[in-house]
């Protein structure tokens, strides 16, 4: 394996950690993530282990599962890449336009990093894919 491949397994790894993190205990993620279930709304719970857990969880195995069988690779990388990229632009957006509300945290700003460092990380074999085909 090279560095980018190597790379883009070690964001998918983390991707995995953090939704195994919040499948088996939501008041994890919800400490990590910064938010609270709503004890009105019970279901909360719920949607922590789906889209925090499950989600993450599972799209990230997925893309390893991808690069292990050498089947979908650039694919999977795409999508992993424009989901982190999603990230990374909502919490920019919400540091640019939010500031009144004191979102400028130390928390934020690792965590808009980490953002861009992991869609990086899945952009890269597919930028290799598209210079290496063009010619």
């Amino acid at each position: 394996m090279d560095f980018i491949t190597i790379f883009a397994a070690a964001a998918a790894v983390l991707g995995v950690v953090l939704g195994a993190g919040a499948l088996i205990s939501p008041e994890w993620a919800s400490r990590f993530v910064r938010l609270k279930a709503d004890p009105a709304q019970p279901d909360g719970y719920a949607e922590f282990r789906a889209t925090f857990g499950g989600v993450f969880l599972l799209l990230h195995l997925a893309f390893i599962a991808a690069l292990y069988l050498d089947a979908g690779l650039i694919g999977a990388s795409g999508v992993l890449c424009a989901g982190w990229a999603g990230a990374a632009g909502g919490r920019l957006l919400s540091l640019l336009l939010d500031g009144a509300k004191r979102v400028r945290t130390q928390h934020n700003v690792i965590s808009l990093v980490v953002e861009i460092i992991a869609a990086i990380a899945f952009a890269l074999p597919v930028v290799r894919f598209v210079t290496a085909t063009a010619y």
